[in-house]
């Protein structure tokens, strides 16, 4: 959503008709006679595309990173020359953490290749994916980068720099390997259209890619609406291939009325995090009702740790230097993967927090001091 002299009339709520428009207004990339209003839906996912797309040597083959390598540089240690390094731990092997760069990691071959009724290739998607990218960035670096504190003394966001933000954070609930096994298990036995031979395995990811589509906007714009809470965590924290959490709701049939009553947590980097509070936290703290700030210490910083980690899809990824697993250890069932055959009890989740007074921060060197770990005797 650049600000490059285009007006953004921004609302907290929103008719489709509105979500449209802004959609068109906002990202002009897509050819306007592309995009159908009275769906909501991009055609170019279902009708015609560009015929030059047969041709590309690169159909299906491209490296695509289901989370991006911007937001994941942020748990990375930076290395000077050399490439950023994160650790990786796979959920079936936690305690073989391995090293790797950004560009290696949380990649799958073609993910957002889809093809026309026409069965033209298309890879419409990922450039979408790369325009939130480019839009959101800027916002994490003010937000994560104020030189004034570990949190910035400028919160909430300008509307504008919000909407970046909530754009790209439904991306990221939509995108995932995770959503794509979720609505794959859902759909079994339902009638798949025939296609070409040719294009067969990129046409099989065309029902998620048109999933994003369809609800990007009203997702964007249900997370645009609600309150937002920044906080600043004392516990080193960790990211997964499901960045933004849903809690008690990831694998909800419904993600649109999920996202729009439960807590949300985004960890930004290992000591921030971005946190919604659904309506019963709302409830029992009025404060929580608008944005906010807030520290968050010990056994909840914790608890945040095993929220994300329990709905990982294959692998956590967290700083070198900012290892939980120096204080914290996986504990309980994770959520269960009904396409992998698990249908135990997924676990349930509240969270209590208290709000930062506006005029105290945290300061910056507790980003990268810590404490030494305990140990019992």
């Amino acid at each position: 959503m650049h600000s490059d002299g285009a007006k953004t009339d921004v609302k907290p709520r929103s008719s489709s008709r509105y979500a449209a428009r802004l959609t068109l207004g906002i990202y002009r990339f897509v050819r306007p006679s592309a995009y159908c209003s009275a769906s909501g839906n991009w055609r170019c996912l279902v009708g015609n595309g560009s015929a030059g797309k047969k041709a590309d040597h690169n159909v299906g083959k491209t490296r695509d990173h289901t989370v991006p390598q911007m937001y994941l540089r942020r748990f990375a240690e930076d290395r000077g020359r050399e490439q950023p390094e994160l650790t990786v731990r796979r959920i079936d092997h936690v305690d073989r953490p391995f090293p790797t760069g950004p560009k290696n990691i949380l990649v799958e071959r073609g993910f957002y290749w889809g093809s026309t009724l026409e069965g033209v290739p298309h890879h419409l998607v990922e450039e979408l994916l790369m325009q939130f990218e480019d839009d959101a960035a800027p916002v994490m670096k003010a937000v994560l980068d104020a030189p004034e504190g570990a949190l910035p003394e400028s919160w909430p966001l300008a509307p504008v720099e919000r909407m970046h933000l909530a754009w790209w954070m439904a991306a990221q609930i939509l995108r995932t390997t995770r959503q794509r096994k979720r609505l794959t298990h859902a759909s079994q036995g339902g009638k798949a259209l025939e296609v070409p031979a040719g294009i067969a395995a990129i046409a099989a990811n065309n029902p998620h890619l048109q999933y994003i589509v369809g609800h990007l906007a009203a997702l964007a714009l249900t997370l645009y609406a609600r309150p937002w809470g920044l906080g600043f965590s004392g516990m080193c924290l960790l990211t997964s291939d499901v960045p933004v959490v849903l809690f008690n709701a990831q694998d909800a049939d419904d993600q649109l009325a999920a996202a729009a009553f439960c807590d949300i947590v985004l960890p930004l980097d290992p000591h921030r995090l971005l946190l919604l509070p659904g309506i019963a936290t709302q409830a029992l703290d009025s404060r929580k009702r608008t944005d906010h700030r807030m520290v968050i210490q010990g056994a909840v910083g914790m608890a945040l740790v095993q929220v994300v980690y329990d709905a990982a899809d294959t692998f956590v990824v967290h700083h070198p230097l900012h290892d939980p697993w120096r204080y914290w250890k996986p504990s309980g069932p994770r959520l269960p993967s009904p396409w992998d055959g698990q249908n135990h009890p997924a676990p349930t989740y509240a969270i209590e927090y208290d709000i930062l007074p506006p005029d105290l921060t945290v300061e910056r060197r507790w980003l990268t001091e810590h404490p030494p770990p305990t140990t019992t005797s």
